[in-house]
């Protein structure tokens, strides 16, 4: 999406109710609302809003892909309520819900063809071969009926861009050469793809950019270049649901737009990119957070212990390789009693280096682990990370 110029911030809003008189202003009791401290303030409605868009037939996609620019326009496309997509139980579905085929090179391959345009046997080669990653179901039949329709959903996303005078950026993949087929850019196809009733591969291709945190493919426009963040980031999770809702806004003439939670702590207006993140940021690490965070957190302690591991094996085996230099050095020595005294001591001084060298390079190592697994947590875990983190520190000295 392109980042549009913030609006200057009235004193009042006249759209909004004044506050109400007291100890506590309304925007307050707000705010702690969208983060859990008290109770809910104007949630999103799952309320049926508008008509419900036709289904994906051969013969509705025959009659859409008829329609000039501006019927088409004027048409819903959507499929029932898609404010409804972005209520908290969907959203928190969303999180957890498996995509196949997520990061999967042969995918990504085929993804890029799509979105340069399909037609005779080719286009039936690619979807049989897209319903061998992602299916089945859907089978390649179904899959070719949501690529007709992802047609006509583009050319309405041309005709209403055209006359908003706001074109969609294309993904630019040497900026971001992990992105395409990612599981935050299917995430976005797959809130996309349910309120057109089409899949999530074609759907991401609408805007392929949605789920990179920043507008298009930069965070600061030709400064620095948008984030992408681990799918189970709560800002990751917010910026790909964000995206989606402006998407469908500012191109469909659909959903919420970007205030998406329908917060009355967002100043801006719904259709600003710089609205709905302060609300939408706050629900996702509430509830996304403590998840987060302790699966970083198991994350760094396997890498620790893979350290430790590897510090270990290095350990026996130069204790190894010691003794058996130590041995064959006493079995060449002459038999004297002198003898064998001297290549007793030599592999008793040589076992106590190696023991004490084990002891330095453990503890070398696992200052380095933990000091990593720290870092990892922001250099601030919360308390049960800390918990967690200072007992494996105990056990590795036990």
């Amino acid at each position: 999406m392109q980042l549009a110029k913030a609006p200057a911030v009235p004193d009042t809003d006249p759209a909004k109710p004044a506050p109400p008189t007291g100890n506590q202003p309304d925007w307050t009791a707000s705010v702690l609302a969208e983060l859990g401290l008290g109770p809910p303030t104007n949630p999103p409605t799952n309320a049926p809003h508008g008509n419900t868009g036709a289904p994906v037939t051969a013969s509705e996609n025959a009659r859409l892909a008829a329609l000039s620019a501006e019927e088409l326009a004027a048409t819903n496309l959507t499929m029932g309520d898609t404010k409804a997509l972005f209520g908290q139980s969907y959203m928190l579905r969303l999180k957890d819900t498996p995509i196949r085929g997520e990061g999967d090179p042969a995918l990504k391959a085929l993804m890029r063809e799509v979105e340069k345009g399909l037609s005779g046997p080719r286009r039936t080669a690619v979807m049989q071969d897209l319903a061998g990653i992602v299916g089945i179901p859907p089978t390649a039949e179904q899959l070719d009926l949501d690529y007709g329709r992802f047609l006509v959903v583009r050319r309405q996303q041309a005709a209403i861009g055209t006359a908003k005078n706001d074109t969609v950026p294309g993904l630019n993949e040497e900026m971001h050469p992990r992105f395409m087929a990612s599981r935050p850019q299917l995430m976005f196809g797959k809130v996309v793809g349910d309120a057109f009733g089409i899949h999530e591969v074609f759907a991401a291709l609408l805007s392929p950019t949605g789920g990179l945190v920043g507008p298009g493919n930069w965070l600061i426009p030709g400064v620095v270049k948008a984030g992408h963040l681990a799918p189970d980031n709560p800002v990751g999770l917010h910026g790909t649901v964000h995206d989606a809702a402006g998407y469908l806004l500012s191109f469909h003439d659909a959903g919420p737009g970007y205030n998406y939670r329908d917060s009355r702590i967002e100043i801006l207006g719904t259709d600003s990119p710089l609205s709905g993140q302060v609300s939408g940021i706050a629900f996702w690490a509430k509830e996304a957070g403590d998840d987060y965070v302790r699966h970083r957190v198991d994350a760094a302690l396997v890498e620790m212990e893979k350290a430790l591991k590897s510090a270990r094996d290095a350990v026996t085996a130069e204790i190894e390789r010691r003794l058996a230099e130590a041995q064959q050095a006493a079995a060449r020595a002459a038999g004297t009693a002198k003898g064998l005294a001297e290549k007793a001591g030599q592999v008793m001084v040589g076992v106590g280096d190696a023991i004490l060298d084990a002891r330095d390079k453990v503890r070398r190592t696992a200052v380095q682990t933990f000091e990593t697994a720290t870092r990892a947590l922001g250099g601030k875990p919360n308390r049960k990370a800390k918990d967690k983190l200072d007992a494996a520190w105990d056990f590795i000295w036990s």
